[in-house]
């Protein structure tokens, strides 16, 4: 039994090993005490929620942003490799939808990257929003 799921029985008034009815003298059934046993129970589900999103592997999330219909680098940071072949790419002519394809990133996501990096301006930028 999870401590969420421990933490719930003794907010409803059961014994969590027994499944026995808590006596109504005990701690537990104090009207304070269930209301910080249920807040309880939620932070350890809202922390095994973020344990269960945190232990996707990078790959796991391409795919998902895939399945999501994202380009599959959405929301990845811009790793030095990727900033190096960007600059050639752009310096070379290729357009933002190449890039875009190139890189599995949004045009959006490129248009910033070039500004981050100078090679384009706040104008250029604005016609991508």
């Amino acid at each position: 039994m999870n401590t969420g799921t421990l933490l719930r029985a003794l907010a409803n008034g059961v014994n969590p090993d027994t499944g026995e009815l808590l006596r109504p003298a005990s701690a537990a059934c104090a009207p304070e005490a269930i209301r910080l046993l249920f807040a309880l129970a939620n932070e350890f589900d809202g922390e095994s929620e973020l344990q269960e999103k945190a232990r996707l592997t990078p790959e796991e999330k391409r795919q998902k942003n895939r399945t999501e219909g994202r380009p599959a680098n959405a929301y990845f940071p811009w790793s030095e490799e990727e900033k190096l072949r960007l600059r050639e790419s752009h310096a070379a002519g290729a357009t933002l939808e190449a890039l875009s394809d190139e890189f599995e990133r949004s045009t959006w996501s490129i248009t910033v990257q070039l500004q981050k990096m100078g090679l384009t301006g706040e104008e250029q930028a604005a016609a991508y929003r």
